[in-house]
Formats: C-alpha cells, structure tokens, sequence
C-alpha cells in the first residue's frame, strides 16, 4: 500500500521573511506514519507535510515539505495523480486564508476617496450594496506594498486583506477514488454530541471513510483524546496519539478496497 499522510501546518506569506501559520506541529502524523511504516503491508509513506513539522524516521518515508495551502493543494494532486495511493490521512492544519494584499491605512481611505470620487459618491437614494461594491473594491485597488521584498518595519499599522484558500478536503475522493481517506476535524470547547455531528458532517460532505474529531482542550503534551467517526456515525474514542495511531492503522487496513 502506498498511504499518503499530510502533516503539520500550512503557512500563508506575508513578504519574504514573515508569513501567517498555526501551532500545528506534525507529532500526530508522525507517529501515525511510524506506526504504519511497521506494517508489512504498508509499502511507502508519502509524507507531505509544513516546513516546521516534525518527520517520521523510518526508511518507508518519503518527507515532500510544503509551505503554503495552494502548494499543498499542487503536491496532492500531483501525488494522486502519478502515483497509485490507497489511503490518505489528511492530518494538515491548513490555512483557511491566505494573503491577497498588504497595505496601511492612509493607502486604503486615499483609495477609497479617490475611487468614490472618480464614480461619484452616492447620494442620499443610492443603492447601499452599489456603494458597499464600490468602498469594496477602492479598497482592494488600493496601493500595496510588495511581498516579495520585506515590508519596512517602521510602518505605523499595516492592513492584511485576507481570502479563502481551497478547501484540500473536498479535493480527495476526486483525485483518489479507490483510497480509504481519513479526514480530521478540530474544534474547541464544544460538547462531545456537537464535535462527532460536526465531523460526521463533514465526512459526508467530503465524502472520507473516516474523520477523526478533536477538541482542542484535550489535547495535551502526554494526551490526546480523539474520537474516529465512521459513515454511519458511530465512533471509538481514544486517549493518546499512540492509541490513536494504532486505531486509523486499523481503520485503513480494515476498509482498504480491493
């Protein structure tokens, strides 16, 4: 079996020395990818995973560092693509947006001003979407700095325009029909019933195998408790990553399609 895992965080650049990431840092995966690694039926481990993260160290590994969301998107569809893959555990925290722009505040009312003023402020019967529409792309149309130098850092404020990033999830079962795919769903302070409803959502959405659901207040240094959701809603729970290693390991090998 070729089981590709993604792993860590995705981060978003800024400029050319700063950038916008999360506290993910891989350990999950990679005991998930170890754990694997020491079946025999596991033949490689594709191990895409952020540029921080931390990587399994078994001789079925093969490490392939990403670093932003749009390039983890590139991999996995290069890796489905000309690879055969039986399984993917999609454990990344990927960046829910990117950067579009960065600029300041005097950039964007100048902007504003002048782009109101070349379409002529709206009078008093305007259509109020028209003039959001049009404060909204003054503001986008303002001046911003290059990112692929590095920003002064004697800026007084600086304004970051953020949009969505593709959703990686929703790409899987097109690029790996045939694969046993394991989403992850993460939380915080949510009730049980609320966590394992939002990840069984999900998995129909994306159409996964499986989800496993966490909450990030349980997960600690020496614990981690997670709760692997199957199609039909019903799900095991376990304490630790060690367990929960040995429970996706199971999972994958007892829902592999012929």
């Amino acid at each position: 079996m070729n089981i590709l895992i993604t792993a860590g965080g995705t981060g978003e650049r800024i400029d050319r020395v700063r950038s916008i990431t999360n506290m993910s840092t891989g350990r999950l995966s990679r005991i998930v990818a170890e754990t694997l690694a020491a079946s025999e039926e596991a033949e490689r481990i594709l191990y895409v995973c952020g540029e921080r993260a931390v990587q399994p160290s078994c001789e079925k590994a093969e490490i392939l560092p990403v670093g932003s969301a749009a390039e983890l998107a590139e991999a996995v569809t290069v890796l489905c693509r000309s690879r055969r893959i039986d399984a993917i555990v999609h454990a990344m925290a990927v960046s829910d947006y990117t950067v579009r722009t960065v600029s300041t505040c005097d950039a964007l009312a100048e902007s504003a001003l002048s782009r109101l003023g070349a379409e002529a402020a709206p009078g008093p019967g305007a259509d109020a979407a028209s003039a959001r529409a049009t404060l909204r792309d003054a503001l986008f149309r303002a001046e911003g700095f290059s990112r692929d130098g590095k920003i002064p850092s004697d800026v007084e404020d600086l304004v970051i325009f953020l949009e969505r990033t593709p959703k990686v999830i929703s790409m899987l079962r097109g690029l790996a029909p045939d694969a046993v795919i394991i989403g992850f769903k993460l939380l915080d302070g949510v009730t049980e019933a609320q966590l394992i409803d939002t990840a069984h959502a999900l998995l129909l959405r994306n159409d996964c195998d499986f989800v496993l659901a966490n909450d990030l207040r349980k997960i600690k240094s020496d614990a981690h408790v997670g709760h692997l959701v199957g199609r039909d809603g019903a799900y095991v729970t376990y304490n630790n990553k060690e367990e929960i290693a040995r429970g996706l390991t199971e999972a994958i090998f007892r829902g592999r399609k012929a």
